[in-house]
């Protein structure tokens, strides 16, 4: 029983920690949204990206060892929930809170997605309009080349 406690503590923690990283999650979506949305920063977007996919790995290795533990503990804990049941109200907090947190985490990075579909199609409006005038100023200069062109005037040109 004993052990058992300690088990709870230890998956009390992962949730607890869980948390942080969801938050902090929600902070690099702030700042990614700030990198586009103001500066088109694409390098801070991309240190966001990096941020955020080692945040994302230390989760999967929370919900893995969580997993783990809770997996050891299930019968002994499910037999035992009436002398667990602070321990329990408490973690359901945290998974209430945990959850809460992924729903606006999921609602900002749509709105992140928005974005950033909306900046690259600027960007390729802007590259496509580039080309069309690289295009006319070259089509420009060819027919001008061609104006200076003048032809034999002391040749007969008939056949």
């Amino acid at each position: 029983m004993a052990e058992t406690g300690q088990y709870i503590a230890i998956l009390k923690e992962s949730l607890e920690k869980k948390k942080e990283i969801l938050q902090k999650l929600l902070q690099e979506n702030e700042k990614q949204e700030t990198a586009v949305k103001q500066n088109n920063d694409m390098e801070a977007f991309d240190r966001t990206v990096k941020a955020k996919s080692r945040l994302i790995r230390e989760l999967n290795g929370l919900d893995e060892g969580f997993e783990k533990v809770y997996d050891r503990i299930r019968e002994e804990f499910l037999r035992e929930k009436d002398s667990y049941r602070e321990e329990i109200a408490a973690m359901q907090r945290l998974i209430s809170e945990i959850t809460d947190l992924s729903v606006a985490i999921q609602a900002s990075e749509a709105r992140n997605q928005k974005l950033v579909e909306q900046y690259f199609a600027y960007t390729r409006g802007k590259i496509r309009q580039a080309k069309k005038s690289v295009r006319a100023a070259s089509d420009y200069y060819k027919s001008m080349s061609r104006t200076h062109y003048v032809g034999s005037q002391l040749m007969d040109q008939k056949k």
